[in-house]
């Protein structure tokens, strides 16, 4: 579609949404003040009314992945398809960020896995050594090892407990 073309179709809808604007407005205006228009000539009632939506301010706000239905609507009149192919985006985006949620999950479900193995392997290595050298007369220092893996270990447990409660 030429550029032309676009801004034209663009134009159009300012066009339109213009004038719904000041219908909207006459009919405010009128809500407040029924007689507000009365003995006024009807071009007149537009210049007026042309004026008044020029100083009104409109504000809108807006949260999440999609546009409101309004935007949506004008997109579809500028761009063929405008708000199926946003509506596909906002799909695809959903889809990416479950799929990264999931490796996340997996990837740190096989960590902490991991860490328990080699944990209780180097309990086990430790404790044994420990235990081999009170056995071949080294007890002072077999139980400095044994006793010190213990503590270690449990001490990396506890507090990675306290540091996961503490993050939840």
């Amino acid at each position: 579609m030429a550029k032309q073309e676009i801004e034209k179709k663009i134009s159009q809808s300012e066009n339109n949404n213009r004038s719904d604007e000041l219908i909207e407005l006459e009919q405010e205006l009128t809500t407040i003040n029924p007689r507000i228009f009365q003995g006024v000539t009807p071009k007149k009632k537009e210049e007026i009314l042309k004026s008044i939506s020029v100083t009104m301010i409109q504000e809108r706000s807006h949260s999440g992945p999609l546009p409101d239905a309004d935007t949506l609507i004008r997109y579809n009149s500028v761009i063929p398809e405008g708000a199926d192919r946003i509506m596909k985006m906002a799909e695809r985006q959903q889809e990416h960020r479950m799929s990264l949620e999931t490796k996340v999950v997996n990837s740190q479900s096989k960590q902490s896995g991991l860490g328990q193995w080699f944990g209780l392997i180097i309990g086990l290595v430790g404790i044994g050594c420990g235990t081999f050298l009170a056995y071949s007369g080294e007890t002072t220092v077999g139980g400095i090892i044994a006793g010190g893996t213990v503590v270690s270990l449990v001490s990396v447990f506890v507090i990675g407990k306290s540091l996961q409660k503490s993050q939840n």
